[in-house]
């Protein structure tokens, strides 16, 4: 990992000093990885002066069995110990075992267990630093389960709760979201990026604040890497509708598009259709800032609807002034927004001739994580 540091444990960032911020996420910082909520987050806190400290759970000796193994994609990333990179400090946590989803019965029954023995795990490297946090942001994700040994051991920390998506919706252990729910009263603050989310955690401390993006990045001006069009672009591989993909590359062949995930398509790819794979955040801004139409193809999955408020890249389309093509579930009420009912091609069709005949409209009103990022502070009672 050329020009990062490797350390043993964490050491304060020079500058002033808000105390230590830990984040708890599936996602992880630097290495040329994806950008999500979490990693925007991580950033605009540590400008605000915290020594951002990012855990990556939800992997294991077990994620080798899986497909789409994630430590594959990162083979010269040191494990379980703390490396610097953008001013902060990650740690990417590679335990025996981890709270893994399992499909049936039995399966489910197996992987119960792993959920309460996953904080017990929490390796010395990191409960060391732990202790002296002043704030914690905990993901939706298999991090659920480390609450309890983390409030055992970051006493003076504000804890708060990303909720990004629903545990159970993204494929999460069923357990996982039942300690998510005893567990959610104990949050100093449980955050929403969607009002359909609000009353999700009875009992809990909610509060919508909605996502933000990386302004800085997308008012910085840059070359088109186009050289032709026009071009529409799919950025993320959540749900996504890959038929639905294939049918539009084909009955548009004039159009190019351009698909960023790490999700590989099921089928093979007409002229038209270009699968960048997973890309640093830097690399996909241009190719938004761009585009003449935003895709937000998801699959119509129960209990998504929440993604009309929190997709973080209709956000981004909204932003730059795409016009967007995504089910109405997904889209509902997005200014530039051409929504189909998913499940039927013909209407995708249209929604995507319309959006192309409609073309860029004005910029749209985004917040940018610093104001996110502040707003989380004085809710959670962070803030100085």
């Amino acid at each position: 990992m050329a020009g990062d540091i490797l350390l043993d444990e964490a050491v304060p960032i020079d500058g002033a000093d808000r105390g230590a911020a830990f984040l708890f996420t599936q996602q992880t910082i630097g290495l040329g990885a994806r950008k999500t909520s979490m990693v925007f987050l991580a950033e605009a806190l540590a400008r605000r002066g915290y020594r951002v400290h990012v855990v990556t759970t939800q992997l294991s000796w077990l994620s080798r069995l899986r497909s789409g193994n994630k430590l594959q994609a990162l083979p010269d990333v040191p494990r379980n110990r703390w490396y610097e990179v953008d001013g902060m400090r990650g740690f990417l946590w590679v335990p025996p075992v981890h709270p893994v989803g399992a499909s049936g019965r039995w399966g489910q029954w197996l992987a119960a267990p792993l959920i309460a023995v996953y904080g017990a795990m929490l390796p010395r490297a990191i409960v060391r630093p732990l202790r002296e946090a002043r704030l914690v942001v905990i993901e939706s994700c298999a991090a659920v389960a480390l609450f309890r040994r983390i409030r055992g051991i970051a006493h003076q920390a504000r804890i708060l709760y990303s909720m990004s998506d629903r545990l159970t919706v993204v494929g999460m252990h069923p357990g996982l979201d039942r300690r998510l729910r005893a567990d959610a009263p104990r949050y100093d603050l449980v955050r929403v990026p969607s009002a359909a989310l609000l009353d999700d955690l009875p009992g809990a401390r909610a509060a919508l604040v909605r996502h933000g993006i990386d302004r800085r990045a997308f008012d910085r001006a840059s070359p088109s890497p186009y050289d032709g069009g026009p071009n529409a672009v799919l950025i993320g591989d959540m749900m996504l509708d890959q038929m639905l993909l294939a049918w539009l590359a084909g009955r548009f062949p004039h159009v190019r598009f351009h698909y960023f995930g790490r999700t590989p398509l099921g089928f093979a790819p007409p002229p038209n259709l270009i699968a960048w794979g997973g890309q640093p955040f830097e690399r996909l801004v241009p190719f938004v800032q761009h585009a003449d139409v935003g895709l937000a193809l998801y699959r119509a999955v129960p209990g998504l609807s929440y993604l009309a408020e929190s997709s973080l890249k209709n956000l981004q389309y909204r932003y730059c002034g795409l016009p967007v093509v995504g089910p109405g579930f997904a889209i509902g009420g997005l200014a530039g927004g051409f929504a189909y009912d998913p499940g039927h091609p013909r209407g995708a069709e249209d929604a995507l001739r319309a959006a192309l005949a409609r073309g860029r409209g004005p910029r749209g009103d985004v917040a940018d994580w610093d104001s996110v990022a502040g707003e989380l502070l004085t809710l959670v009672g962070a803030a100085a």
